[in-house]
């Protein structure tokens, strides 16, 4: 909903970052789960895109060495410091107050991303070519060599609201040189505002911008910028998959396969890890589970394993996100939508604030040619279906993560011959695993930079028959 500044002046205001001063009337209001509004969010117009666009790429130029050490305060300013009037407590609870997301997952992320940031440089190296050389020397450069450049100048990221994780990745593009135009979720804009002003009063501020905008705003930012990096759903990315200068991050659809020679008790803890791990929000969380052998019988014991653990409050709190009244019906759509492959009807936690916690939704499926080995739900949803050695396991993907579960070396050739599955873990690893080294859908330097050939050579001095007889009759 948006609103004319003065219905709104007790709240305090989201504003648009840039360089440039500003003062935008258009604005949303943001609510926490219990339907509190708790800020207004500016709104900017899409001609101001065009001009914060132009101001970057106009901006003042910092060398590499510049640019990383301005990120590494960034980083130490992101996980500490007072920023927007917010000291880092004040902003996790912000940020669990309008996702719902458990406080313990929230305080892992500042962390994460801090880290993220402080070591961007050496980060965004991971993903250049080893036959780039990491200095060039003359000698280097006369012989020839590989030389990595940015594919554009300044890159817009559209950014999601199930979670902050998704800014750890980007801060790597400023390591490379481009600027930055981030569009905050208007669900979550938190994480994206402190980041950036971090970035701002680290020295960043000729590098990043933060545009909140409405929807209508998001083509004209694409179009402005020369690269751009959107999440979504399935329609984000078959709208925009064509596009070369977009890298759509969209459903993960993650999954594990369990081996029949893996031990059953392992096999719970890791599923359960591995879908409610990030309160079942993210990408990376287990959306199936194939199992080789009796699938229906093991679903049954997962439904058991979860509901012994999250009779424990602590475990809740832990784990299970809060839902807001309007997410809460919408889960109620799917338990009905989906009653006929339930394992049972989720078990529902009220708190005494109001607010709902639920229990995962289990489903079996009879084939993993199933769709729903396929459906991903933004909650904590887990399809399980039969699989046998006989089986085509190309249906397994595409997959952002699969987790093999076994040590069957046939096995686990067979999966890791699939081309679609981007991250593959063997054995006790829960797909929400990850570290700022390990590439997540492929090192994001993969997008932004491309190589070329690249030599120095020069002509010889050429010095004319009568420059050489003078000399010789001065010497």
């Amino acid at each position: 909903m948006l609103v004319q500044e003065e219905k709104a002046v007790d709240l305090p205001i989201i504003e648009a970052i840039t360089l440039q001063q500003n003062h935008f009337t258009r604005k949303k209001t943001i609510h926490d789960i219990w339907g509190v509004p708790v800020a207004m969010l500016t709104q900017v117009p899409a001609v101001y895109v065009h001009h914060a666009v132009n101001c970057l790429r106009n901006g003042r130029y910092l060398s590499v060495d510049k640019r990383n050490e301005a990120l590494k305060k960034a980083g130490a300013f992101f996980t500490d410091g007072n920023l927007c009037e917010l000291t880092a407590v004040d902003y996790v609870t912000k940020v669990v107050a309008v996702t719902g997301l458990p406080r313990r997952i929230v305080e892992d992320t500042i962390k994460n991303i801090g880290h993220a940031t402080e070591s961007a440089g050496s980060l965004a190296q991971l993903g250049i070519p080893q036959g780039v050389p990491e200095e060039t020397t003359l000698q280097i450069v006369q012989d020839g060599c590989a030389q990595s450049v940015r594919r554009g100048e300044v890159l817009s990221v559209i950014a999601p609201g199930n979670g902050p994780g998704v800014h750890a990745i980007w801060p790597q593009a400023v390591a490379l040189g481009y600027r930055v135009v981030l569009r905050p979720s208007e669900r979550e804009p938190y994480t994206a505002q402190r980041l950036i002003q971090a970035m701002f009063e680290a020295g960043l501020e000729d590098y990043v911008a933060m545009l909140p905008s409405d929807h209508s705003v998001v083509d004209e930012l694409i179009a402005t910028t020369d690269l751009s990096v959107i999440y979504g759903d399935d329609t984000m990315v078959s709208r925009f998959s064509c596009y070369s200068n977009v890298l759509v991050q969209g459903p993960g659809r993650s999954k594990i396969v369990i081996g029949a020679d893996y031990p059953r008790d392992a096999a719970l803890e890791l599923i359960f890890e591995s879908a409610i791990g990030l309160g079942g929000t993210a990408c990376v969380c287990t959306s199936s589970v194939l199992v080789e052998g009796d699938a229906v019988a093991f679903a049954h014991k997962f439904q058991a394993y979860a509901t012994e653990r999250l009779k424990d409050e602590h475990e809740r709190h832990r784990y299970l996100p809060q839902l807001s009244a309007e997410r809460y019906s919408w889960l109620l759509e799917q338990v009905a939508l989906h009653a006929d492959v339930l394992v049972q009807v989720p078990e529902v936690f009220s708190e005494q604030s109001g607010v709902k916690q639920v229990m995962p939704l289990i489903m079996i499926v009879d084939s993993l040619e199933n769709p729903l080995v396929h459906l991903e739900l933004p909650i904590a949803a887990v399809t399980f279906a039969p699989f046998s050695r006989n089986d085509s396991l190309d249906a397994i993907a595409p997959a952002l993560v699969v987790t093999v579960a076994s040590e069957n070396q046939s096995l686990i050739s067979h999966i890791a011959q699939v081309p679609a599955i981007r991250n593959l873990y063997i054995g006790q690893v829960p797909t929400v695993w990850m570290r700022p080294h390990v590439p997540h859908d492929a090192f994001i330097a993969e997008f932004l930079m491309t190589t070329r050939g690249y030599r120095v050579a020069y002509p010889k001095p050429i010095v004319s028959k009568s420059l050489r007889m003078n000399s010789q009759r001065e010497n």
